[in-house]
């Protein structure tokens, strides 16, 4: 029997695999602890950071500032710096009770008798622990009511509410711990982190240099505000790191500033917005003389000052004295042109070799560019420009390996108004 598809035979390809995008809004916050033993945690809400932290820890208090904006990420990234060793101490004696040892989920407990010390609970929960002991993970009773527990290994530990806990300083540097965070979770673009120490925001910033993320510190360091030359902001400065920004806060380990501003900035589509005079919630504005805060300008730190009857940030510029929207905008503009640009390969038999190719590529380039325009990161007039060599001005060197290469386009920023200076003048 004779049927349609004997007559009419129709295949259709489907040219429509979707390429990986980079994210722009979605922070990534990193301290030493133990409460998790992977290196990365993704989080939705502040609700969900409560469960693994409490809330005087310093994540909890930086969550506070990333989801309390008017714009709060959809996702924060929590990662985990390895810390050494933690003690364990018995705050609480007494009769009946059940302490517990939680070590990378597992719990251990032991239930005091009459008469228990202090350092006989944690003898006693130290010989639990050996029953059934977590590989990679040491437990070493000090006999004085306090127990050291240690690992070299991605670990976690937590402890019921009659045990504290004290987590020894970490001895990872940095450069290893945010690799090593990016070996579990790369979907992240703006990093801060649980120190204000000035070596540590060094460490980081030189680390991050080098790569296509951005990192915001906060310093309270009061000779910032100085004219001197060796604090960490002209430290910053003098090596014209262009992926730091920083802000001062005098209370920065409490209220980490630098989260409350990476929260509510990283949402905003990059080219529409800019890092200054923004407000903050849960954050509180200070005084600064006219002299402090020239310095404080000088050295390209970002503060928050209550002007006019409202608290903003002024500043809004990298280290190295770019402006943080500009570093983030031509990031974004970078990533969605390959990424547009890998579309099209991917979802194609071939792109030609030939003028037909070529016009393939100038389509793509004259498309994110006018995407550019219409974020806002671009300005309209004049017009980008994009020059596409002729195919046969190529070497057969560079057509025998297939790479196209000369493509340049010119664009100019629409970048933002900071400033009003008018002069005038009034006559009878």
């Amino acid at each position: 029997m004779t049927v349609l598809t004997d007559v009419i035979d129709i295949q259709i390809s489907r040219e429509t695999a979707a390429v990986a995008q980079t994210n722009f809004n979605v922070p990534l916050f990193i301290a030493s602890h133990t409460n998790f033993s992977e290196r990365a945690r993704v989080y939705n809400s502040l609700k969900g950071v409560a469960e693994d932290f409490g809330e005087s820890d310093p994540t909890y208090l930086a969550a506070v500032r990333y989801f309390g904006q008017a714009l709060k990420p959809r996702s924060l990234v929590i990662g985990r710096r390895q810390v050494p060793s933690a003690t364990v101490s018995v705050s609480v004696v007494q009769e009946g009770q059940s302490y517990v040892l939680t070590v990378n989920g597992l719990p251990v407990s032991y239930v005091s008798q009459q008469d228990d010390t202090a350092t006989l609970i944690a003898t006693g929960l130290k010989a639990a622990y050996d029953v059934t002991p977590v590989a990679g993970v040491t437990v070493t009773d000090n006999e004085d009511g306090t127990l050291t527990v240690a690992s070299n290994e991605d670990w976690s530990l937590k402890v019921s509410s009659n045990l504290t806990m004290a987590a020894a300083p970490s001895t990872e540097g940095w450069p290893a711990a945010i690799t090593a965070v990016q070996g579990e979770n790369d979907e992240w673009y703006a990093l801060s982190i649980d120190s204000h120490a000035d070596d540590d925001i060094m460490a980081v910033a030189t680390h991050i240099e080098g790569t296509k993320k951005v990192f915001i510190g906060a310093t309270a360091q009061a000779n910032t505000k100085t004219s001197a030359e060796n604090d960490i902001a002209s430290r910053l400065v003098a090596a014209g790191f262009q992926r730091t920004a920083l802000i001062y806060h005098p209370n920065a380990d409490a209220q980490f500033p630098e989260c409350a501003w990476v929260g509510y900035q990283l949402q905003e589509q990059p080219g529409s917005n800019t890092w200054t005079h923004k407000a903050l919630a849960a954050v509180d504005a200070y005084r600064l003389t006219p002299t402090e805060s020239t310095n404080l300008k000088n050295k390209n730190v970002t503060t928050f000052e209550r002007v006019g009857g409202v608290n903003r940030t002024f500043g809004g510029a990298m280290a190295g004295g770019e402006w943080i929207d500009v570093m983030i905008f031509v990031d974004w503009l970078e990533a969605r042109m390959t990424e547009r640009l890998w579309f099209r390969m991917a979802n194609s038999k071939k792109i030609p070799y030939d003028a037909v190719g070529a016009t393939i590529l100038e389509s793509e380039i004259r498309a994110q560019l006018n995407e550019g325009i219409r974020v806002g990161g671009l300005a309209e007039a004049p017009a980008p420009k994009v020059f596409v060599p002729d195919v046969l001005s190529m070497s057969p060197n560079m057509r025998a390996q297939r790479i196209f290469e000369g493509i340049e386009f010119e664009a100019r920023l629409a970048g933002a108004i900071h400033f009003v200076h008018i002069r005038g003048t009034v006559t009878v």
